[in-house]
């Protein structure tokens, strides 16, 4: 499986060392040649990162099994739970290098050209954080750590180097981590968790270990459990903030945990990109933005793939960059193309097949 993976990594290296020496050029574009514009609007917006979870194996989208309570629970308008969510591709670095930059299935540009999102969010005025329990300077992490950069403030709790994926500590610190950060009254704040990435054991603390550990379901569903808890600590810390409108998870990829292939492109399988996506959004949010709620609402049941982030975030926080933003791949945009035949994963290779 390592070795899959670092192949599978290692053959977009040179893309992304090239992403990386495109830094200023990308800036030069910003400023000459894209008209960004926003009505200066105040607001805090929260993007969280999950990684290597399963859809199927959310009790919120029906598993037997009892593992996200708190996703349950939320169940007012607010909290809006996308039913056929896709990755557009099976591993961390594919899939986000194309979530958070303009580069997607969908279009002909240059990945190392691409401005990324929190380039365009800081070219906007938001104050952009980054946050992460993931590898910052590894063999598959690092081209994720070139666009983490970009970032004004940035905790990294994770001290692991190299071809590992330890940690130093479970998702929860992640939480504390957010009372360290300067907040200011517009904020782009990314959370890239461990999640469940393999070993599964390895992700959640042993009071977590609620449906035993006889075998890698089990202990893949303490995982899933063990984030939905990080995820409602982190709710209530972010909810609090002044100006808060909203907050958007997502995972960069799935998990065939129930096949034991984990994530392998390699031996793909539909179940390795099938991901939770769910955005709350703020009472203040619905009031000022009802028509783009409205196509949210929608958007639903609409088939999305991860490499989309990209558009849906700059239309949540209301941020039109022209010659760059996609209305076709922004489902808060009654413009949104949801045919279903155009969707891909695998960069382009699979056709999307929905299973439900």
């Amino acid at each position: 499986m390592i070795t899959n993976l670092y192949y599978d990594t290692s053959v977009y290296v040179d893309k992304y060392q090239e992403f990386n020496k495109n830094k200023e050029l990308r800036k030069e574009q910003i400023d000459k040649n894209f008209v960004i514009e926003n009505k200066d609007n105040k607001g805090i917006f929260v993007l969280v990162i999950g990684e290597s979870q399963n859809k199927n194996h959310f009790s919120r989208y029906g598993y037997q099994r009892e593992t996200t309570p708190w996703l349950d629970s939320m169940k007012s308008k607010n909290m809006l739970i996308f039913d056929k969510a896709y990755a557009c591709y099976t591993h961390t670095v594919p899939a986000l290098t194309y979530a958070l930059t303009a580069k997607n299935q969908y279009n002909d540009l240059v990945l190392e050209k691409s401005v990324s999102l929190l380039e365009v969010a800081e070219k906007a005025g938001f104050e952009t954080v980054w946050i992460s329990n993931q590898v910052q300077y590894g063999a598959f992490d690092t081209p994720i750590s070139i666009i983490a950069d970009e970032a004004n403030q940035q905790k990294w709790i994770n001290n692991t180097v190299g071809a590992k994926v330890d940690i130093n500590f479970y998702d929860e610190k992640l939480v504390e981590e957010i009372d360290n950060i300067n907040i200011t009254d517009k904020m782009l704040i990314v959370i890239h968790l461990m999640g469940s990435h393999a070993p599964y054991e390895d992700r959640y603390p042993s009071n977590f270990a609620k449906f035993g550990i006889v075998n890698k379901v089990d202990r893949y569903d303490n995982s899933i459990l063990y984030t939905d808890y990080v995820m409602s600590l982190i709710f209530e810390k972010v909810k609090n903030m002044p100006n808060f409108k909203g907050m958007i998870y997502f995972s960069d990829h799935s998990e065939a945990v129930d096949q034991g292939l984990e994530h392998d492109a390699n031996n793909f399988v539909y179940d390795m990109v099938e991901i939770p996506m769910y955005i709350y959004l703020s009472d203040e949010y619905i009031q000022s933005y009802s028509n783009k709620f409205d196509n949210i609402q929608k958007a639903q049941k609409y088939l999305f793939t991860n490499d989309l982030i990209f558009n849906t975030v700059l239309g949540v926080m209301d941020i039109n960059i022209e010659n760059m933003y996609e209305v076709e791949n922004d489902i808060t945009n009654k413009k949104y193309d949801y045919k279903s035949n155009r969707f891909k994963t695998m960069y382009n290779k699979k056709d999307i097949i929905v299973s439900n």
